[in-house]
């Protein structure tokens, strides 16, 4: 496997027992609940900004109980702006439902599978 800074890279927007939502396509089924940023934010992205992504949760049995979430929304660090308009960015959250994941593992994501934008200069977004 790849690795990124000492960390396996997770490549082609799954793994084991997870699946990265395409968010564009969920805002676009739900536009009253479901919002977005801009793809105009897309290329303001740097190494460092912290983007939240949604890690649908694809392990039959965590999905076979109720009690459990449908996914888990967590934050990546952006590490490594890559052509094609693929991204690498750290995971900076534990799972608590996906066991094949890590804090610090790098995820590989396009911008259709960004949620939301860590505002973090003067209000503003990257």
């Amino acid at each position: 496997m790849e690795e990124f800074d000492g960390y396996p890279v997770r490549k082609g927007f799954h793994g084991d027992g997870w699946e990265l939502e395409d968010c564009v396509a969920a805002a676009k089924e739900s536009p009253k609940t479901f919002k977005v940023p801009s793809a105009k934010e897309a290329p303001l992205v740097e190494i460092g900004d912290n983007l939240r992504l949604h890690f649908v949760i694809t392990d039959p049995e965590v999905k076979a109980d109720p009690e459990n979430p449908r996914a888990e929304r967590m934050w990546v660090e952006v590490c490594r702006l890559e052509q094609d308009g693929v991204f690498l960015g750290h995971l900076t959250n534990q799972p608590v439902f996906i066991e094949s994941l890590e804090p610090g593992d790098v995820i590989e994501f396009k911008w259709n599978h960004v949620a939301q934008v860590y505002v973090k200069k003067a209000g503003k977004k990257k």
